[in-house]
């Protein structure tokens, strides 16, 4: 086996958790790092107006991309347990199933995005100052669809055997050429938001090409026949009924956060680039909470494709737990230093941006804990084949936030969408919690 690949099925579950886990966290906070330094450069070398343009772009171009992201997601179940079972064949059609769909997938949605960019624009309300920019940046970073496409289905054919290793190398590489590319395009140069999203595609472009070369090299296994490297067709239809709830549920979080960006959009610029911002922050947050129900679910797809429901049991106790020591960790922290925070984002005489992003910084400093258990109770449900409910519970979280925000904003201003999160997070976990007991009570739970 190649060194960079790791069987769940043997040894210790908590140490598995962190080894998988700790490679993917410092990975996923290079992939947010992409749009993250786009907000800092821009906002400090363009001004408030380029990063909210930016802000504005980011959930229309989140939706379409994390709907290839949960593509990979329910492919990856697939892939983990036919790896769980040594079953090489169907581990490589998989594969090679899974990258020809997501290529055709991220071509359309590619094309819709950019011929669509002004309508959908107007539809969620963005201010007619900041519309052009806008459009520019969200039609640049659609052309990079296909590359981001190739990445992530890389990456989670990766991950699903076990190795993190590899994602992290590219997207170190990608982060640093993100970086350098940014300073040139935006500080150097003076292109402004379009300067950002060549940078973005670019870097993207390079990590896709290198987690290729490295995937080939590292993990052999993946490329042993060539016979066996071809589209299935029963292969296929199992994909799509695993990857379409993953998919849609990817993306619904980010029509959640679009509806929701909608109602901020209105309470003028100064709201929108502290909202922006607290995104970005707010990203880096959840991470180690997704990572850690991503390991999760490889480490029990793994042991249900091996036969072992002890070790699912294991999985799911270890996770859970290492989910609630996080969010309660990073509640405390991003309460305390929600101000120096803030100010990573914008120039220090945008008093306003500030003021408002800490107000809702310290509101959500409160609750890290809840998504952590949410993620956890996804983790093991996506493990076993339950995507269309995980898909069902997170719809049901973003509309209630939305609406609560809208219900709210009129009176509280920016402080509704935090409030909002709260409501959503509760009626998750109640949902998911209720369902566990039942599963649990019925003998179901951790059936193979």
């Amino acid at each position: 086996m190649p060194r960079t690949t790791r069987s769940m099925t043997e040894g210790s579950i908590p140490r598995h958790l962190l080894r998988y886990s700790i490679p993917a966290v410092l990975g996923d906070l290079f992939q947010v790092t992409y749009n993250t330094v786009d907000s800092v450069i821009v906002g400090q070398y363009a001004g408030a107006g380029a990063l909210a343009a930016v802000g504005v772009a980011s959930p229309l171009m989140s939706i379409a991309m994390f709907f290839i992201i949960g593509m990979g997601i329910g492919a990856s179940v697939l892939m983990s347990e036919f790896y769980g079972a040594g079953d090489g064949r169907s581990l490589r059609r998989e594969f090679a199933t899974t990258l020809a769909m997501g290529a055709a997938f991220s071509a359309v949605i590619a094309l819709g995005l950019y011929i669509l960019a002004e309508p959908l624009l107007r539809l969620v309300r963005t201010p007619a100052a900041i519309l052009p920019d806008t459009a520019g940046y969200l039609r640049i970073v659609a052309l990079g669809m296909i590359v981001t496409s190739l990445y992530n289905i890389l990456s989670a054919a990766s991950r699903s055997i076990g190795d993190t290793l590899t994602p992290l190398i590219c997207l170190v590489a990608g982060s640093l050429t993100n970086v350098g590319l940014d300073l040139w395009f935006v500080a150097g140069l003076g292109w402004g938001v379009n300067g950002a999203a060549w940078a973005t595609v670019i870097s993207q472009g390079c990590a896709s090409l290198l987690c290729a070369a490295l995937l080939k090299r590292n993990e052999p296994m993946l490329f042993a026949s060539r016979k066996d490297f071809a589209v299935d067709s029963a292969l296929l239809k199992k994909t799509v009924k695993f990857s379409a709830p993953s998919a849609m549920q990817q993306a619904g979080v980010y029509v959640g956060k679009l509806l929701v960006q909608s109602a901020v959009n209105p309470l003028g610029i100064s709201a929108i680039a502290a909202f922006n911002a607290v995104n970005r922050i707010d990203d880096y947050a959840l991470i180690p909470e997704r990572d850690i129900s991503g390991g999760e679910t490889v480490l029990v797809a793994q042991n249900h494709g091996a036969g072992k429901p002890e070790r699912m049991r294991g999985g799911l106790k270890a996770a859970m737990m290492l989910e609630v020591v996080y969010g309660l960790v990073i509640s405390v922290a991003v309460f305390a230093l929600a101000e120096p925070l803030m100010r990573l984002f914008v120039a220090e005489e945008e008093t306003e941006v500030v003021r408002l992003g800490v107000r809702y910084l310290r509101l959500m400093g409160f609750f890290y804990f809840m998504p952590g258990i949410t993620n956890g109770l996804q983790g093991y449900m996506r493990a076993i084949g339950k995507l269309d409910l995980t898909m069902y519970v997170t719809y049901s979280q973003m509309f209630t936030r939305a609406i609560f925000t809208y219900i709210l904003i009129g009176s509280l201003g920016l402080d509704a969408v935090p409030l909002a999160c709260v409501a959503g997070w509760l009626l998750m976990m109640v949902w998911e919690i209720g369902l566990m007991v039942k599963w649990n009570r019925e003998g179901r739970l951790y059936r193979l």
